[in-house]
Formats: structure tokens, sequence, C-alpha cells
């Protein structure tokens, strides 16, 4: 319907939608590819010092060598902010580096900085565009996105204090798109662990700051309640990874 349609794209408008569509101005739920090498003849192979097309394959790994080298044709990626895989500056000491894997601002910061410096609110537009591609148009790649995107926003502390509004308006987004999605659906098959369940339990846990403005932290547990209550979901179950680990020692090791 109309009005949902609205409450999904409220942050996306004409200038979000230029910035991230595909030169091409179409998207592809499978990306358009070629082959960065030339292989379809015997002296391409040859040149590459590859096997011929007709040889025989004596393993996956060597079958899975001879296959062609893509890359996406030229203007036909959506245009989404890269993300940094480091999360700490260059020279970060090893403290510093603890630090901002667990408080993901600094990551954020440069997300910010990249595109959306003088109005950080517009980083919204990009999860709603990333959501809406995935949800609409089944583009795998945009649903990556939007869970590393949501997964900085979700685990920077010190932002969450910083951009109050920013914060508030990602919980109206996040309510809205969550009722579009089956409760199961972040659960991964083979570790059965629910991506937003503990990305939103780091969440849930910074908004609980006193530092964090105090609209802000009542709207977060708002939407904590309507969760729990909805998708049955426990944000206070301490996660796998930060629970104690029992060792137990070796029986010629005594322990006064």
């Amino acid at each position: 319907t109309l009005k949902k349609w609205i409450s999904l794209t409220s942050f996306v408008g004409e200038a979000a939608v230029k910035k991230l569509q595909p030169e091409s101005g179409q998207i592809c739920a499978f990306a358009e590819v070629l082959p960065v090498a030339a292989g379809r003849y015997t002296r391409d192979r040859a040149e590459q010092r590859l096997p011929p097309v007709d040889a025989e394959c004596r393993s996956y790994a060597e079958g899975m060598a001879r296959l062609p080298r893509m890359e996406p044709i030229a203007g036909t990626q959506i245009r989404f902010t890269e993300l940094p895989k480091q999360m700490y500056p260059d020279g970060a000491t090893p403290e510093e580096i603890t630090r901002h894997s667990m408080d993901l601002s600094y990551a954020l910061e440069k997300v910010i900085n990249q595109r959306y410096a003088s109005q950080p609110l517009d980083l919204l537009a990009e999860l709603q565009f990333a959501f809406i591609c995935f949800l609409i148009g089944n583009v795998y790649d945009a649903f990556e996105h939007w869970k590393r995107l949501l997964n900085i926003l979700c685990r920077s502390e010190d932002a969450i204090g910083k951009y109050p509004e920013l914060y508030s308006s990602l919980i109206s987004v996040l309510y809205h798109q969550l009722n579009e999605i089956p409760a199961d659906f972040f659960v991964d098959i083979v570790s059965q662990d629910n991506f937003l369940t503990s990305t939103l339990q780091v969440f849930f846990s910074c908004t609980c700051s006193g530092a964090v403005d105090g609209t802000l932290r009542t709207k977060a547990e708002k939407f904590k309640a309507h969760l729990t209550k909805k998708f049955k979901w426990d944000f206070e179950a301490e996660p796998e990874d930060c629970a104690p680990v029992v060792v137990e020692l070796p029986e010629s090791l005594q322990v006064d």
C-alpha cells in the first residue's frame, strides 16, 4: 500500500536515489558481470597458461581455478557508501584497537564523513534504499550492505550519545522494516544465531547509558518491549561470546 511504501522510504528523496542508484539507472537482482580476460578460444587460454576447455579436471579446486575471473559491468552496481574494513585508525595501539573494535563509533564517523557530514540523518536514506532493493528487487548484495551498515550503527556507543536525532529516527526506520519480514528470517541456518537480536542487544545496552538523551532512551526501551512481545526475542540473555568459559585443568595441576 501507499502508506506502507511511505513508511519504508521516509528518508529516500530524489537526491538520495540519484546518489545511490547505478549509473545505468537499472537495478538488477543479480550483478551483470563480464570476464576480466578473454578465454573463449584456445589461443586465449594458452596465453593465460590455462588448460584446454576439454581437458580432464582432476579436482574440485582445479575446476574452480579454471573458472574465469569476473567483474561487474561498469555502471551497473548500486553506489553504496564504502564501509570500512578496518575499524580503527592506522597506527592504533593494542588498547585502541580493542576499544574501536568494541565501540564502532570511529568506523561510523568515517562512513558519515564520506557523504553525510553535513546531514548525518541522510545515512538512513541509504539504509532504507538498501532494504527496499532487497525486499522488492531481491538484491542480495543490498541485504548484506544493510546488515553491515546496521551493525556499525548499533555498535557505536559514543555516536549514540552524539547523534540522538539520528538514532531516534533509526528506531522508527527499523520499526517499519521489521514489520515486513518473518521473525526467524535473520537466523543463521548453521549456527542458529540471530544476527538482528545480537546486534540490537548491543544497541539496547548502549541506550541504557546515562549519557544518552532521555527521550531516545525511553523510545529505545519501548522499541525493545515491542520486539520482545511481537517476535519473542530475548534481549536479556547474555550473548554466548560474552559468557564465561569453563576450562578443565589437567589432573596433574593442583590449585591451592
